[in-house]
């Protein structure tokens, strides 16, 4: 659904005016909802988008909570659209298989002396590395499940510690997640997740997601692909939420606009 910048404003003061409340948020968020990203969603996405993350406000429209996304220009500065598309909690409508493949390289090497004669014979077997936090669908698994089991005690936790003032009203999301290039779009699906942060020392929601692929209910985690710079597609692999990751707050230029 699209919603022109006034609403979507509008939305976004509901969501940051009723987030300190427990019941409020218990009523918003169901832990065992997604979202689902049409192909003609991740196609406007796109389109609009012109750098490697772009912004996803938490907000509340018509009674339901809402996801807002916002794109980026080449700077990373929001763009000013007169509508942006939005994205509701739904339940899914099947159950869902996730793949992994691990890739496991085995190298033969066999030494043949000056005579012809065989001296060597080695093999070697290289198994996957996980370079963390790059995320493994088992970790992935992992951190939805925390979700279903333990957002609502999050809620309610930070709404005793920090009268809401740390629950999310913005994330900035990875491109790639929702955009695989070389490959033809499909439906995304986009979960909650709970993420232990060694920095912050508590628990971090996270935004995980899953690619569906030609197989029947299949589906795949999209992650960034850098080789480049193994730390930054790390760094890329998740939606960072704010609060608490606001780098820079005043890049999220719709979070103190008044309606």
């Amino acid at each position: 659904m699209m919603l022109s910048k006034e609403k979507c404003v509008l939305a976004i003061n509901t969501w940051k005016k009723n987030r300190t409340q427990f019941s409020y948020l218990k009523k918003k968020i169901d832990p065992t909802t997604v979202f689902h990203f049409s192909t003609s969603d991740c196609d406007w996405i796109k389109e609009n988008n012109n750098h490697r993350t772009f912004h996803a406000y938490a907000g509340v429209y018509n009674e339901k909570f809402i996801l807002i996304i916002i794109p980026l220009d080449s700077d990373g500065k929001e763009i000013d659209l007169e509508q942006y598309l939005t994205k509701s909690l739904t339940y899914l409508s099947k159950e869902i298989v996730l793949i992994e493949t691990d890739v496991v390289t085995t190298v033969s090497k066999t030494t043949i002396s000056k005579n012809l004669d065989v001296t060597k014979f080695q093999k070697e077997i290289n198994l996957p590395t996980y370079n963390e936090p790059t995320i493994t669908e088992r970790a992935s698994v992992n951190n939805i499940k925390k979700w279903k089991d333990e957002c609502l005690d999050w809620f309610y936790y930070e709404c005793k510690e920090s009268e809401g003032q740390n629950v999310f009203r913005a994330f900035s999301i990875p491109f790639a997640d929702l955009s695989v290039d070389g490959e033809n779009q499909n439906e995304v699906i986009g979960l909650f997740g709970l993420k232990h942060s060694s920095i912050y020392n508590t628990l971090i929601p996270l935004l995980i997601f899953l690619k569906k692929s030609n197989e029947l209910n299949a589906l795949k985690i999209i992650r960034s692909n850098n080789n480049q710079n193994t730390s930054e597609t790390n760094t890329l692999d998740w939606a960072h939420p704010c609060p608490p990751l606001c780098k820079d707050k005043l890049d999220f230029k719709l979070l103190d606009m008044d309606e």
